[in-house]
């Protein structure tokens, strides 16, 4: 949310662009025309709003010349002090105005906004609480007092504030997307998913509260009960092209990539087509095992947007399918050099120049991975894989047990430094890790057997199996 204060409801924007053109070309030519006060108004509050102070100052200098008994001047004229810097003259300039009007709403607004502009958000709201005693619009000052309330990370007040306009306009989409933000940013999913509830038992025709509903059920992975709130949004505007995006994102979860194939195309009926979600259509046909039609929705999604790196890596990703190493490692390459912190990114790198037999390479990018994340077990269990492929296999042990300094409960972690115990010949110790990681978890052996598939053969080992999976 960002502090708006909109002085002049009439009018749209093409008036406002005629009104400033009209104005500055009177400066330009050293003319005189005639503006009425709600003009000079829009004029002053345009040229402050968008900080070009030198206009604002002139646009001031020339409603005080044409009406100088007009109060709301004097108003814009501390707005002008604020934004100079000169903070105390304007507030003081107010606190005098204020004895004579004090029913003026737009003295306390203006005492609020820069009372804000010196972050001292608790004072704006002060202000902010005065007008609304007398405001005709109180929607915008709750809004402007929840802006408030963000500021000071007091997002359980901020949601109060947007309720409350809300409750004056529950049809506002802005309002309803900006109480999800706030729900999501306060860490209160659950609470999000029971106020959209009740909006919608009150408003069934909400199509906004529908498509917030979904989402929050998305982020509990609640993906058929997403779907069903999608879907109400789509019956009550079939238009809804995010509804269709968000409904094709939850199919995808599900593993139903020919709904979503479906979804994802419905949204180009109702807006242009987009890099993203060619990609994500790319992606479902990979998943689908359909690698030609990926193929073409990734390079498709290339076309529409260059600079993508995802759909790099999908386009990537087909060719390392494909047995094609060398056109595999120009595009995941390309997808780095895009986003060079993408950790994900640079771990399929890593992940194609270890299968290439390219181990130098991928020991370089695993160890830059973990160095920037000391939590991403798998680049630490790779870039050890890495160095014990270059016959280091002491190397290899200390970049496990580093690992485990950070991640001491990963199973798997301790299941590869079991693994390279037992090839090193400490078959005994090996053993101690092994019991200490199937006591984690012992449904993870499978990551012990696929570095040791010889260990399944192992009377010892099955027996092992047999007594933790048991104690499951």
């Amino acid at each position: 949310m960002r502090n708006n204060f909109d002085w002049n409801d009439d009018g749209d924007e093409r008036d406002v662009s005629e009104l400033i053109s009209r104005f500055e070309k009177m400066l330009t030519d050293e003319e005189y025309f005639f503006f009425d006060v709600d003009e000079l108004e829009i004029i002053i509050d345009f040229y402050l709003d968008i900080e070009k102070i030198d206009l604002s100052a002139k646009a001031l200098d020339f409603a005080k010349t044409q009406h100088p008994a007009c109060t709301s001047f004097r108003i814009r004229e501390a707005r002008q002090m604020a934004y100079e810097n000169n903070y105390y003259e304007a507030l003081e300039k107010l606190v005098q105005m204020e004895l004579i009007e004090q029913a003026n709403e737009d003295i306390y607004v203006v005492k609020g906004e820069i009372y804000s502009m010196m972050n001292k958000h608790d004072l704006a709201i002060e202000e902010y609480k005065k007008a609304l005693e007398i405001s005709e619009q109180p929607e915008e000052l709750y809004i402007t007092i929840a802006f408030e309330y963000e500021n000071m990370n007091d997002y359980a007040n901020a949601i109060l504030c947007l309720k409350q306009a809300l409750d004056i306009n529950p049809e506002s989409f802005t309002l309803i997307h900006e109480i999800a933000f706030f729900y999501e940013m306060n860490g209160k999913e659950a609470e999000g998913i029971d106020f959209f509830l009740d909006f919608i038992d009150k408003r069934p025709y909400s199509k906004e509260a529908w498509f917030n509903l979904g989402i929050f059920y998305n982020s509990f992975d609640l993906y058929e009960k997403a779907i069903e709130s999608y879907e109400f949004a789509i019956a009550i505007d079939e238009t809804f092209s995010s509804a269709y995006f968000n409904l094709a994102n939850s199919y995808s979860n599900l593993g139903y990539y020919r709904k979503s194939i479906e979804c994802y195309l419905e949204t180009f009926k109702y807006e242009p087509e987009d890099a993203l979600t060619n990609y994500y259509i790319g992606e479902s046909y990979e998943n689908l095992e359909e690698y030609d039609q990926a193929l073409f929705f990734y390079k498709h999604a290339l076309e529409l947007e260059p600079g993508l790196a995802e759909a790099f890596i999908g386009v990537g990703r087909i060719f390392m399918l494909e047995d094609k190493m060398d056109l595999a490692t120009r595009y995941i390459e390309e997808a780095v050099k895009i986003s060079p912190n993408n950790n994900e990114f640079r771990y399929e790198l890593a992940l194609l120049f270890l299968k290439s037999g390219n181990f130098k390479a991928a020991e370089e990018h695993f160890g830059r991975i973990v160095e920037s994340d000391t939590s991403y077990v798998g680049g630490w269990l790779n870039l050890s894989l890495s160095i014990e492929r270059q016959d280091r296999m002491d190397e290899a042990i200390e970049i496990i047990e580093k690992a485990l300094n950070f991640n001491g409960s990963s199973p798997d972690l301790w299941f590869r430094l079991a693994g390279y115990l037992y090839n090193s010949g400490k078959i005994q110790q090996a053993y101690v890790f092994i019991e200490k990681a199937l006591e984690m978890n012992p449904t993870r052996y499978t990551e012990l057997v696929a570095y040791l598939p010889e260990l399944e053969l192992e009377s010892r080992f099955i027996e092992l199996l047999e007594i933790y999976n048991k104690s499951e």
